[in-house]
């Protein structure tokens, strides 16, 4: 699988962009900044099939707009619908953000969304699965201080299984999350874990635990870093081939 990373960064990362991965045809979370960054980093937005949310922090979800107007007449030329998958709750939410961004006054403007866009919604709860012809998406319910819901979510395709892990603190789903993929895209937003977040001092520790996972810092603030062998430092734009 190809892995791009548009953004590796935090909401307060003042050298990167807000956290947003590619991993084929499927986009990990369209925070605030991300579709000018799609742009910059020249991304075909036709490549783009599927949006999976981790919350509805702004950091993770508010440049959705800005996806399915940009976007929308070239997914009516190519028939192409766009699925986006997320926590339960997840069309109000793109609802609500519509109707306040570009809701003209209009409270019916938006009523028939899936029609106007060409676009469906699949909401996960903790556990459940979104099968699609050539790959398997899971969600797990994670820790992200008070904010709930909350997925990571496990893509099994090609024989290969890769997480997406942002944002959370250490909890027994992240263990099982590490007993299943091989390749971890993981929030390590400071040295050390907050009630919000993991720390890299403690992605250290779960290393030790599983030596053949690999791991990719993600969601990081602008802190020095710290090499490791097991775990990957990605920066905006690098591009990952997994199963070489």
């Amino acid at each position: 699988m190809k892995i791009t990373f548009i953004g590796t960064g935090t909401m307060g990362s003042l050298t990167r962009c807000n956290t947003s991965v590619l991993i084929d045809d499927i986009l990990f979370d369209v925070g605030m900044g991300t579709m000018k960054q799609i742009g910059r980093l020249n991304i075909d937005t036709k490549a783009i099939r599927y949006l999976v949310i981790s919350h509805f922090h702004a950091d993770h979800f508010l440049d959705i707009p800005n996806l399915l107007i940009g976007s929308k007449e070239i997914r009516k030329e190519k028939e192409q619908k766009l699925t986006i998958i997320g926590p339960i709750g997840l069309r109000k939410k793109v609802m609500d953000l519509m109707s306040f961004t570009h809701g003209d006054g209009d409270e019916h403007k938006y009523d028939k969304i899936e029609e106007k866009y060409n676009i469906e919604f699949v909401e996960l709860q903790n556990e459940e699965q979104y099968c699609a012809p050539d790959f398997k998406l899971t969600a797990f319910a994670l820790q992200h201080g008070n904010c709930v819901p909350v997925n990571g979510y496990i893509l099994e395709k090609q024989n290969q299984k890769i997480a997406y892990v942002c944002d959370t603190t250490l909890c027994d789903n992240f263990d099982k999350i590490c007993q299943t993929a091989e390749h971890i895209l993981v929030d390590v937003n400071g040295l050390e874990m907050t009630k919000s977040h993991m720390g890299l001092q403690d992605l250290k520790k779960v290393c030790t635990n599983y030596p053949k996972c690999r791991f990719y810092a993600i969601h990081r603030a602008d802190y020095q870093i710290e090499e490791s062998s097991q775990i990957a430092f990605p920066v905006d734009g690098e591009i990952v081939e997994t199963g070489e």
